[in-house]
């Protein structure tokens, strides 16, 4: 089989993909490098396989698919500095702006407080969670007590 025909077969398997993960930004850019795949996949394809062409495509180009996802995480965003426009700030009120570490040890309970310093440090809730001894539950109700009081005290003034 040429190319040709594997394509007019074949090439809905791509849409079919794209849609499936919601592609829509680079939909063009996908579109052709999954047909370039589909390409290099159906010279690599064995014909005495037990795998049908249609499904070995498919399970390929899936995979393939997701992985350029993940490359596409993994580019770092690139922001030149001469041209970033950074807005002005006339006013500014120092003592809203910082938080003050009293302030929050006077807010916070112990528990709280101590939530608030692991997650300050950079640890997940679940290994938080294993250094206080308590269960994720209580770390979940530690985080959210602690958001709405601290918010409630900088943003609101309460």
């Amino acid at each position: 089989m040429n190319f040709d025909d594997i394509y007019h077969k074949y090439h809905r398997i791509i849409h079919y993909l794209l849609k499936r993960y919601y592609v829509k930004y680079n939909y063009d850019e996908f579109y052709q490098l999954l047909l370039i795949k589909l390409w290099q996949l159906s010279k690599n394809y064995n014909k005495n396989s037990n795998i049908c062409l249609s499904s070995y495509l498919y399970q390929r180009l899936n995979f393939y698919l997701i992985d350029l996802f993940r490359k596409e995480n993994l580019k770092p965003e690139i922001v030149e500095v001469d041209n970033l426009q950074t807005p002005q700030i006339t006013s500014i009120n120092t003592e809203i702006t910082f938080f003050d570490y009293n302030d929050i040890s006077k807010i916070l309970n112990a528990q709280e407080l101590a939530w608030y310093n692991y997650f300050i440090q950079g640890y997940k809730q679940f290994e938080i969670a294993d250094l206080m001894h308590v269960s994720l539950s209580s770390i979940k109700k530690y985080k959210s007590s602690s958001i709405k009081k601290l918010t409630d005290y900088y943003f609101k003034g309460e």
